[in-house]
């Protein structure tokens, strides 16, 4: 934010003075940064600065929903693609890993569609005791078993007139495959104990962190019910292919506690695999700004001393049995600056930063390693010329 914007005087309370210092509050100053997603408070009204360059191109979020926030190409296209999915009646698979916001695309999915108005039911599949998994999504009647004293809606009658969310639903028991199944081929639910059937309709979201179809190679899942499950399937992609999602959600999630990023730790961090995604992005923050303590503004790659321990363990992993061949040092020149240009967004004066070497040298390694200028880095292959 500049001072000197008469836009600021009334919003941040800076009094200009004649000497081109301002007073902000009790200090004398002649610039003031304040970091994305910094909550400034002005009388009885919170702000909050954002980066909004994406916001024309990703799809409104219903309000009081949670944000699945992304600024990379891949991230718009699962937002579309859901929301576009959303607008169907078909059951709907979300694959991805664990941590990368399955729950919250789900819960857009009902949000965006003609059912919003119904209840949105989530059901996780592998915290049900098996012993009470039908009765949870089928319900049960009273004296159905010991403990059944009175008659009670299964997850599906629940989800009438709405979305049921099956989260992890590869561990369902196989029993409970096949009366799913016909469920879905009908309608119908018999609770337990009952004698009658129920109709409910239904739209069905599904979620794993495994692949479905694996499991089904593997006999752990039947076939046809993974093909009416999967009428439409969403493949969320991995933080870790996504490094412009890791340095916005990093400098949003520290901006939430009222710190700063710097170069060298979103550098760290585009580098780090991020086998828990996002989850775990926002518990390493937490825990560095924690630690850090509170007279710390900026967290500098100090800060993240587990990032490099953790960084080298992964790379470890695997490497008596490591096939990869003795690269050249033209080679390993190549594939440092591709992937410091990736990391930086093709900017040449942050990656001759990184390296360590003029504006000038990282021209000439462009030019002799025949780097084509793509308008986006993510998407350069590290070994073409």
């Amino acid at each position: 934010i500049d001072p000197s914007s008469p836009a600021a005087e009334p919003i941040l309370g800076f009094k200009r003075l004649d000497s081109g210092i301002f007073r902000l509050g009790d200090l004398l100053c002649r610039e003031s940064h304040w970091p994305f997603f910094s909550r400034l408070q002005v009388g009885e009204t919170q702000l909050t600065l954002t980066h909004n360059d994406l916001a024309q191109t990703l799809p409104r979020f219903p309000a009081g929903a949670r944000a699945w926030h992304t600024t990379s190409s891949a991230g718009s296209q699962t937002l579309w693609t859901t929301h576009r999915a959303a607008q169907t009646h078909l059951s709907t698979y979300l694959c991805g890993e664990t941590g990368v916001g399955k729950d919250i695309l789900a819960q857009l999915l009902h949000l965006w569609s003609p059912r919003a108005s119904g209840p949105f039911v989530p059901l996780h599949c592998a915290a049900v005791n098996l012993s009470l998994a039908e009765s949870e999504l089928f319900g049960h009647v009273k004296g159905a078993f010991t403990g059944a004293i009175s008659n009670r809606p299964g997850a599906l009658k629940q989800a009438h007139n709405g979305t049921l969310f099956l989260d992890e639903i590869g561990d369902l028991p196989t029993e409970l495959q096949v009366k799913l199944l016909r469920f879905l081929e009908n309608g119908e639910i018999r609770p337990v104990g009952a004698d009658q059937t129920t109709r409910a309709n239904v739209r069905l979201i599904c979620a794993t962190h495994r692949s479905l179809l694996k499991l089904v190679e593997e006999g752990k899942f039947r076939r046809d019910l993974y093909f009416r499950l999967a009428s439409i399937t969403i493949e969320i992609p991995p933080l870790r292919e996504r490094p412009h999602d890791i340095e916005y959600l990093a400098r949003r999630f520290a901006g939430e506690l009222g710190k700063e990023l710097s170069s060298h730790s979103l550098f760290l961090m585009k580098g780090y695999p991020w086998l828990g995604n996002v989850r775990e992005l926002r518990h390493c923050i937490e825990r560095s700004a924690g630690l850090a303590g509170p007279l710390t503004y900026v967290l500098d790659s100090e800060h993240f001393p587990h990032l490099k321990e953790d960084s080298t363990q992964h790379a470890m992993v695997g490497r008596p049995s490591d096939p990869t061949p003795i690269l050249t040092l033209h080679e390993i020149e190549r594939n440092v600056l591709v992937r410091t240009l990736r990391l930086t967004c093709g900017n040449r004066a942050e990656t001759a930063r990184l390296l360590g070497v003029a504006r000038s040298t990282v021209f000439e390694m462009i030019r002799r390693h025949r780097i084509k200028p793509l308008l986006n880095y993510d998407f350069i292959p590290p070994e073409t010329g």
